[in-house]
């Protein structure tokens, strides 16, 4: 028998277990993480993180566990790109930052056999 909330409270893990290693390869590559998974109603943005070179980002992470239902690039499609940025604008307003420049990126993260990842960062994903 389907469990649904089973599979919903699986799917959470996966997810949070990708961000996390996101972060973590952020953070290597000298990113300073301003926030996670922020949220404004039904919108949310995974990771909320400055470059080096000052730039804001506003990245979306898709963790898959098996490429059944596609790699994680494919699960972005246009609408979650105008969702993505609606919410970085809602937070540019709420905290009044008008003088950053901003890029949208995306982690896509595939867990593969013996706890091996391929994480591909895509910057400027919305562009």
């Amino acid at each position: 028998m389907y469990n649904r909330n089973k599979s919903k409270s699986l799917n959470k893990a996966k997810g949070d277990a990708g961000e996390k290693i996101a972060v973590e390869f952020l953070i290597k590559i000298g990113y300073k993480i301003i926030k996670t998974n922020f949220r404004s109603g039904h919108k949310e943005i995974d990771i909320i993180a400055e470059s080096g070179n000052g730039v804001l980002n506003f990245i979306e992470v898709k963790s898959r566990f098996e490429n059944r239902f596609g790699r994680p690039i494919e699960a972005v499609d246009n609408a979650k790109k105008d969702k993505i940025i609606k919410i970085s604008q809602f937070f540019m307003n709420k905290f009044n930052i008008s003088n950053k420049s901003v890029s949208y990126g995306l982690i896509s993260i595939e867990f593969i056999e013996r706890g091996g990842v391929i994480l591909i960062y895509f910057e400027n994903a919305c562009d």
